[in-house]
C-alpha cells in the first residue's frame, strides 16, 4: 500500500483524518465531510463552515450524501434536512473545486438530482449496491463507484462490481466496520480483500485491479503518482 485516502463522516472523524494526514504527510490524504447519519446532530451552517474551513487541506469533500433507509429518516422533514445538508456541502465542494465521496442508500434519485448541474471535478458513489439502471446513470454522468469487502457476499454489490467497468472503479474498505464472518473491524490493509474479490468477479488478475483502481484514485483525487 502506497497511500490512503482517509474520508471523514462527521466533524470528529474528519478532524481525525486531517490529523492523520498531518502526521503522515504524503501517505494519508484526507477527505472532510458530514455523513447523512449526522443530519440531526449538527446544524447545516455549522457543518458547512467546518468543511469549508478545512477544504484547503483536503483532497475531497466526503463522506456526504443521503440515506433514507435509516429509521429516523422516515419523516419528510428529516429528509429535507438531509437534502439541505448535502446541498450545502456540495456547494462547499463546488467553491473549493474538490471531488465528492457520496453515500447514497434508498435515495438514489434525489442524490443524482442534487449532484447534476454542480460544477464538480468528479464524484465517487462509495460502496454502491443500488439498482443497475441507476448505476448506468451514475456512469453516464462520469462518476465513479467504489467496491468494498462486501463484494465477497453482497448480491447487489457483486452485481455492481460485475457491471461497472474497471476504469470507473475505486477500491476501499469503509473501515472501521465489522468484517462479515470475522470478529474484528476492517482496516485500510483490508483493501487487499476488495482487490481480490473484484478480480474474482471480473476474471482479472489482482495486480491489474490494483493498478487500474490506483490510477483511477490518482485521477479523481488528484493525488501524486505512487
Amino acid at each position: 500500500m502506497k497511500a490512503v485516502v482517509a474520508v471523514g463522516g462527521s466533524i470528529q472523524s474528519s478532524g481525525g483524518a486531517l490529523a492523520a494526514a498531518r502526521r503522515h504527510s504524503g501517505f494519508v490524504f484526507p477527505g472532510v465531510g458530514v455523513h447523512p447519519a449526522d443530519a440531526l446532530k449538527v446544524g447545516v451552517e455549522e457543518a458547512a463552515a467546518f468543511v469549508s474551513s478545512h477544504a484547503s487541506e483536503a483532497v475531497a469533500i466526503g463522506e456526504i450524501g443521503l440515506d433514507y433507509a435509516y429509521g429516523f429518516a422516515k419523516p419528510q422533514e428529516v429528509r429535507e434536512r438531509m437534502r439541505a445538508l448535502f446541498s450545502a456541502l456540495l456547494g462547499v465542494a463546488e467553491e473549493s473545486s474538490l471531488p465528492v465521496s457520496v453515500h447514497s442508500r434508498s435515495a438514489y434519485s434525489d442524490t443524482l438530482k442534487l449532484l447534476r448541474g454542480r460544477d464538480l471535478p468528479g464524484a465517487v458513489f462509495h460502496w454502491y449496491d443500488g439498482p443497475l439502471h441507476t448505476l448506468r446513470e451514475i456512469l453516464d454522468e462520469g462518476y465513479y463507484v467504489s467496491a468494498t469487502p462486501a463484494a465477497a457476499y453482497s448480491k447487489g454489490h457483486r452485481a455492481v462490481v460485475s457491471e461497472a467497468p474497471l476504469e470507473r472503479m475505486l477500491v476501499e474498505t469503509d473501515s472501521p466496520v465489522q468484517l462479515r464472518g470475522e470478529s474484528r473491524m476492517s482496516e485500510p490493509a483490508d483493501v487487499l480483500l476488495t482487490v481480490r474479490e473484484v478480480a474474482l468477479i471480473k476474471g482479472l488478475k489482482p495486480d491489474e485491479v490494483a493498478r487500474v483502481s490506483t490510477r483511477n484514485a490518482e485521477h479523481l483525487f488528484r493525488l501524486p503518482p505512487v
